[in-house]
């Protein structure tokens, strides 16, 4: 598509005041027309998007063309209050780039959108749309269709990356602040869960000060099922809490979502577990390093906190498969495993018949 203004990086100069907070399709519209983003002359159509619970997003089409707007919300719309800075959709931005670099150069069969345009004032990118049908690979998950290809290649995908970004300085330097990483996953997660869960609160509590204390690559901090779009090639998305720190995490917040739909769909739970051993192995023979054990650690807490944090997942209700989970995470946090075998083995003798 053509974009009538460079994005090669933040746009700078004579700005309009900020995109308000409330944000709607038609000030997105006018946004993007007063900013010669979009022709002055046509009318397009813009439709919100599903943002999760942490952005304003609108698909804006028009003719052949397509875009879509993303602001972040300083508040997240959950339960819970949940602020955080809304400057981290630069890191979305940033972070974009970086795995559009490595996927092109590693020729690797994925995609992640182009960024357009990027607003340092309104807080704002604008991106390439997926393709047309494209639809989450957290709707074929939960449907009960599972496609190993898809988490062979997630997982090689996310080991071209945590290898590539290790040796980039200038990747480090960029990603250098934990703040969006310690905002919408250590407190919300981590520190939320010890405290409703104090009878495992000091085992987490300690992997919050090994987990923080890592600074080994690029981490997406959001790399799940509802980020991968199914389109010709998978398409990775949603990269806000992208920073420097621990790979392990990214691997285990995949894999978690695989283990939890393992329980909530159980008839189908060798097809969920498979699919997270083949991330994993596909993963593993990606990178340099060991880290089995850290993945390990930190599955178990993440799966408590999707039960318990502050973003539980919205399709487990506080019945028996949110106990069959509390069930497996505190069991493998109070007598840890060290392998992902270990971890498959309490989540079968643990899930009901």
């Amino acid at each position: 598509m053509t974009i009538q203004k460079s994005a090669a990086g933040p746009f700078r100069g004579n700005m309009e005041p900020p995109v308000p907070a409330d944000l709607t399709p038609t000030v997105a519209v006018d946004y993007l027309r007063n900013h010669g983003i979009i022709p002055q002359d046509v009318q397009p159509d813009a439709d919100p998007l599903g943002g999760g619970v942490s952005n304003h997003v609108f698909r804006i089409t028009w003719a052949d063309d397509c875009l879509v707007l993303k602001q972040p919300l300083p508040n997240l719309a959950v339960e819970d209050d949940w602020p955080a800075d809304i400057d981290r959709i630069h890191n979305e931005a940033a972070a974009a780039r970086t795995y559009a670099r490595v996927i092109a150069t590693e020729k690797l069969p994925a995609r992640v959108p182009t960024v357009y345009y990027e607003d340092d004032v309104a807080h704002l990118i604008v991106i390439e749309c997926a393709p047309v049908g494209a639809g989450s690979w957290k709707a074929d998950l939960l449907s009960g269709e599972v496609d190993q290809s898809v988490a062979e290649t997630v997982g090689r995908v996310l080991g071209a990356v945590h290898t590539a970004a290790t040796d980039d300085p200038a990747v480090q330097e960029r990603f250098a602040s934990k703040r969006p990483f310690e905002q919408l996953r250590i407190d919300p997660y981590h520190r939320t869960t010890a405290d409703r869960h104090p009878d495992v609160a000091e085992q987490i509590m300690a992997e919050v000060d090994r987990i923080m204390g890592v600074d080994r690559t690029l981490v997406h901090g959001d790399y799940s099922p509802k980020n991968v779009l199914l389109g010709d090639v998978p398409w990775i998305i949603d990269f806000e809490v992208a920073h420097w720190g621990d790979p392990a995490f990214d691997v285990a917040f995949m894999s978690n979502h695989l283990f939890i739909k393992s329980v909530y769909n159980a008839d189908s739970q060798a097809a969920y577990l498979d699919a997270a051993d083949r991330f994993w192995t596909a993963y593993r023979e990606t990178v340099p390093w060991t880290l089995e054990s850290d993945v390990i650690a930190e599955l178990g807490i993440l799966m408590l906190a999707r039960v318990d944090g502050k973003s539980p997942v919205e399709y487990v209700d506080d019945g028996p498969v949110a106990e069959t989970l509390r069930r497996i995470a505190k069991r493998s946090i109070r007598k840890p495993v060290s392998t992902f075998d270990g971890f498959i083995a309490i989540t079968k003798e643990e899930t009901p018949t």
